[in-house]
């Protein structure tokens, strides 16, 4: 998305993962990094993608990390959990 031209079709993933078409049309009053939808919303160039396949794959990769990050915070708790019964 280095070359943009208004409007333009994009996506984006929302906060429950789910891929939004939006129509984008004009640069963004916060900078040239941001483009602006026709109702005024401001969304940052790196949460777009060209195709919803790509937000998709994106969405997989988020999910991915989040597990691993899930899962050493489940380590903690369980070498917590351990050494506070250690001293029962």
């Amino acid at each position: 998305m280095s070359e943009r031209t208004y409007p333009y079709k994009a996506w984006l993933l929302t906060r429950s993962f789910q891929p939004l078409e939006i129509e984008l049309v004009a640069r963004g009053y916060i900078g040239s990094a941001y483009d602006c939808t026709e109702s005024g919303r401001n969304y940052h160039i790196d949460d777009l993608y060209p195709s919803k396949e790509a937000v998709i794959a994106y969405g997989e990769r988020r999910l991915i990390d989040q597990a691993e990050e899930l899962a050493k915070q489940n380590l903690n708790l369980e070498k917590r959990r351990h050494e506070l019964l250690r001293h029962k």
